[in-house]
């Protein structure tokens, strides 16, 4: 158990850095004249973030002889529910994100995008009719506090001149994401599972890529003539920062699957929320942004209610320590 807890929470921080990592890029490389310049930059940020993410993990299903599951999974119930999760948490969610980043700069975005779980449980409470401990109402309570306080930081508006549109389309983000989680909720809990199909992590996750990347390559790039901007890129190179940062993004989710088998969703979740941290820290090395008091206060504060929401320590470390002595007596 001991060895399970080091690797669960060693990619459970891997998880944050990734993508605090992950957003700041995706800011600066937002930056960039071509995007600066085009009126439907953000969703085709999103888009190639997002479709780059659908082809490495479609190397790992080939790696790891999975594909044919997952063509086989997309024909299930559960499959086709995944699809219907990745819509709402996928394009609403990821271009919700990159305009937050781009308008309100990725500390803040970031920041602000880490209550989403606290949100998808009041979600769960109204539609699934889950229960909301105590500790639960407490840590959601905390989360938004700080994020209200973040919503209403003294920035400079000469640099962020649209930094309250960034925040409500980051909230938009988060809607998304709570969104997605109560679909599969439902999914998991009232959709039986199918006996001849046994899936993977990683195939539900390839679904939601391949859902996004379609999504927006059909209908969302048409519509808003995106791919002109995609050629432009192509053309100056530019379109080579995607596939690396997507790295980053595939890293985030695998990750968190493997810190959720190894610690359980709940310390997964919370170690997920580093990302604000890490997000903070890489806007001031990378992008120079300034960490003030009151940008640090806020995303602790709001990071410790995403704990304090997620993980019953008391119940974790108990769990860990009677595991560990039945071990023991039973050398």
């Amino acid at each position: 158990m001991e060895g399970n807890l080091k690797k669960g929470l060693f990619f459970g921080s891997l998880v944050g850095l990734a993508w605090g990592l992950d957003t700041v890029l995706m800011g600066l490389v937002g930056n960039n004249t071509i995007l600066k310049t085009a009126a439907s930059s953000t969703l085709v940020s999103a888009f190639l973030h997002d479709g780059f993410c659908f082809f490495w993990l479609l190397i790992v299903a080939l790696f790891r002889k999975e594909l044919l599951g997952v063509f086989k999974l997309l024909k299930t119930k559960k499959g086709k529910v995944t699809c219907l999760a990745a819509l709402v948490g996928a394009p609403i969610g990821m271009s919700g994100y990159v305009m937050g980043i781009k308008y309100a700069a990725p500390a803040y975005a970031s920041s602000l995008s880490v209550i989403y779980p606290g949100i998808g449980a009041i979600l769960s409470y109204f539609i699934l009719k889950e229960k909301l401990s105590k500790r639960a109402i407490i840590g959601i309570i905390i989360s938004l506090l700080g994020s209200a306080a973040l919503g209403y930081s003294k920035v400079d508006l000469n640099m962020y001149p649209e930094f309250y549109k960034g925040m409500a389309f980051t909230l938009l983000a988060v809607l998304g994401w709570a969104s997605e989680g109560v679909i599969i909720g439902y999914a998991m809990k009232k959709i039986k599972d199918e006996e001849h199909i046994k899936a993977s992590p990683q195939q539900f996750l390839t679904i939601r890529y391949l859902t996004s990347f379609a999504t927006y390559a059909l209908i969302i790039m048409p519509l808003v003539g995106g791919y002109d901007t995609v050629v432009k890129l192509t053309t100056n190179k530019e379109i080579l920062f995607f596939p690396g940062i997507a790295i980053l993004g595939a890293i985030t989710y695998l990750s968190w699957y493997k810190a959720v088998d190894y610690v359980g969703a709940s310390m997964g979740t919370a170690l997920n929320s580093t990302a604000a941290f890490w997000a903070i820290i890489f806007s001031s090395l990378i992008l120079g942004t300034e960490i003030t008091p009151y940008l640090a206060i806020c995303g602790l504060v709001i990071i410790l209610g995403v704990f304090i929401f997620a993980v019953d320590f008391k119940e974790f470390f108990g769990k860990n320590k009677k595991v560990n002595n039945k071990v023991i007596e039973e050398v």
